[in-house]
């Protein structure tokens, strides 16, 4: 490779994965397909511009700006936001809809929004008025609510199958405010389910000035560093759009960061050469993540749309089973004595050390105590906003400096509930906790050379009860306990997949973890058998891929550069889009409508309907795509007629029609 002192010479494509414990990024040869360069740096989940600013800085070491002749960015920022409920003020206006369903769906807050109002009209499922748009109700509360809020979300009943009232809707707030961003939930998706169809509108909205800002602020950071290319995004299904396609579709990046580490995965361990499907095990910091590949090396994508934060929504996602597992995950004891890791994140003892020498002060007051209890040191977090005395106590304690729990408590008469309100603190950000971790198990067993291993040897002995003959066999505890967590749940999800009902099979849970507590013993009782190919991706999953994949009987591959998986994806993935129209008959005297995205189009004959909407939806497709992105767009469609056998089979009625029309990059040089 050609070099000039440490700056590579070759063009690549940047690609990052914002993660939520740290983001990566690597530097992409296009071409040879290598990692030409490489970084990790943590999250700042309060300046995710900053990190990403940092890593950028990192990879400009060894590469020069004009080299980069392509960015991509794998994001969890809007699954952050709806998760931690920091979505931005916005109303919800529902047309058409049922009044005791949606204030009943309104009251237990899953639409995403509390401001949510209901307007007269809507469409039945053929795409006619069901009762006019009473357009003076919506004025009126237009004129209420829009000084007030950011943005806006509109959903009519069956707008997928005629959009005139929403159209109508979004054409009056425009009027009255043409600076407001307006979601409409019909260009969001065209599957049935009105209050799923709502909900993604409504969290649609609530992120569009999140993902504004944030983009707005990393082209501001990519200007400063001399990087001039168009940003793209990866979304939930793994495809990349275009920045500004992101700022107005920002739902649809909800689970980018997993999405992109499945096609990392893919691309660095060759999975679509394989025979058989394979499972991907990415362990990262806080979670891991399962997803399955076909035997062609492609994604499963969810049929029932992407559940996040509790919101039941209709974007399209790689099918991803996530859990709270990872190197950052909590390790403690039950009051039963029983190993608990996870799922809440702590952050590593031997990393909290290793920026605060103190961290070995308090873990030595910890020890000298002489009980045994967690090894937990507190720091003062990022958020301030106090609610009583007990937490003005604490934080003036804690002062800038970390302390023990019980230094902290040591005036407190009930110390069990003063461990329950620090708890609380720490889930609300205003103290965190550095606590043992499967990382300090690595580190103290000697696998893992990094940060202070003095502070994982100490946090292991406080654990073991100061008894330092047990630091091995709790640390080496810990890291099959890892391992057999993580198989439970890659059999649990492949079982689930495959149709496995395990609410109505009590005992199918009992029976996997009995098979997993025999694999301390030689031979095992019962052995447990993946039959997929097993990819281990992720900073963490060298240490236990390969005692997954023993516990699994296969054999684990470990892909090289699977530390920055979720980077690699971002810097292969491609553009794809998909959009779907609908003909359905009219009635028994014939006649056939199409429902388009403009509205709906009436035929007296099928083969007329079809034509009319391929004819009238591959300039409008191509167009839309151009908008998300593609450079060079090629547009492809199909039919599937759907039919019934009437009169005892001797007849064929037509159901509907549906046009795919899927849209790729031409790649061709």
């Amino acid at each position: 490779m050609a070099e000039i002192g440490n700056i590579h010479e070759q063009n690549g494509i940047l690609g990052i994965d914002a993660g939520g414990t740290f983001t990566d990024l690597v530097f992409w040869s296009e071409a040879d397909g290598t990692a030409i360069a490489s970084a990790k740096t943590p999250t700042m989940h309060s300046d995710l511009a900053g990190t990403i600013e940092n890593g950028l800085k990192l990879i400009l070491a060894e590469v020069n700006p004009e080299q980069i002749k392509a960015f991509n960015l794998a994001t969890t920022l809007a699954t952050n936001a709806i998760v931690e409920n920091k979505l931005r003020p916005s109303a919800l206006v529902i047309i058409g809809y049922d009044q005791d369903i949606a204030e009943k769906y309104s009251h237990e807050k899953k639409f995403g929004t509390d401001l949510v109002y209901q307007i007269r009209g809507g469409h039945d499922p053929k795409g006619n008025e069901a009762a006019p748009f009473d357009e003076a109700a919506f004025c009126e509360i237009c004129d209420a609510i829009l000084p007030e809020i950011e943005t806006v979300a509109v959903s009519s009943f069956f707008s997928v199958r005629n959009p005139a009232h929403e159209i109508r809707a979004r054409e009056i707030i425009r009027t009255k405010r043409p600076d407001i961003h307006v979601t409409c939930g019909h260009e969001l998706a065209t599957e049935l389910d009105a209050l799923k169809r709502a909900t993604t509108a409504a969290l649609n909205a609530g992120l569009i000035p999140i993902i504004i800002e944030l983009l707005n602020s990393v082209e501001d950071v990519c200007t400063r560093l001399g990087i001039n290319v168009p940003i793209m995004v990866v979304r939930s299904d793994g495809s990349l759009v275009s920045m500004d396609w992101a700022r107005v579709h920002p739902i649809e990046t909800v689970l980018s960061g997993p999405a992109a580490s499945a096609i990392g995965a893919c691309y660095l361990a060759k999975a679509a050469g394989f025979v058989r499907g394979s499972c991907i095990v990415d362990i990262g910091g806080t979670t891991t993540d399962i997803i399955y590949l076909d035997e062609g090396g492609h994604p499963v994508i969810g049929t029932r749309g992407t559940t996040v934060g509790g919101h039941h929504t209709l974007v399209k996602s790689i099918d991803i089973f996530t859990f709270g597992l990872g190197g950052d995950s909590r390790v403690r004891f039950s009051k039963d004595k029983e190993l608990l890791i996870g799922p809440r994140r702590v952050r590593s003892l031997c990393s909290a050390a290793a920026d605060n020498s103190e961290v070995i002060s308090c873990l030595k007051d910890i020890l000298a105590e002489g009980t045994s209890q967690e090894p937990i040191v507190v720091f003062r977090g990022e958020k301030c906003r106090v609610s009583d005395s007990f937490e003005k106590r604490i934080l003036s304690a804690l002062g800038d400096r970390p302390s023990t729990v019980s230094r902290l408590l040591k005036d407190e008469r009930l110390l069990n509930m003063g461990m329950i309100q620090l708890e609380e603190m720490e889930k609300r950000g205003l103290i965190q906790f550095a606590a043992f971790t499967p990382t300090d198990a690595l580190v103290a067993l000697g696998r893992l050379s990094k940060w202070d291993s003095c502070a994982s040897e100490l946090g292991a002995r406080i654990l073991a009860g100061g008894n330092l003959e047990s630091v091995a066999g709790l640390c080496t505890l810990v890291c099959e306990k890892v391992s057999q967590l993580a198989v439970k749940n890659i059999f649990v999800k492949r079982l689930s997949t495959q149709g496995f009902d395990f609410a109505r099979h009590n005992g199918a849970i009992s029976l996997i973890d009995f098979a997993l507590s025999s694999q301390t013993s030689l031979p095992p009782a019962l052995l447990l058998k993946l039959n997929t190919e097993l990819i281990g991706v992720g900073a963490p999953s060298w240490a236990f891929i390969p005692r997954i994949g023993e516990i699994l009987s296969e054999e684990a591959i470990q892909p090289e550069n699977a530390g920055v998986a979720g980077a690699v994806g971002a810097a292969v993935g491609t553009f794809f889009l998909r959009y779907s129209v609908l003909i359905t008959p009219l009635a028994a005297d014939g006649g056939y409508r199409a429902h388009l995205p403009v509205g709906i189009k009436d035929f007296e004959h099928l083969d007329e309907a079809v034509s009319h909407t391929v004819e009238a939806l591959v300039p409008w497709v191509t167009e839309r795509a151009l908008n998300a992105g593609a450079k060079r767009p090629v547009v492809c469609h199909k039919r599937e007629d759907t039919e019934a056998l009437v009169a005892g089979g001797i007849r064929k009625i037509h159901l509907s029609t549906h046009i795919y029309f899927d849209v790729s990059e031409d790649l061709a040089k």
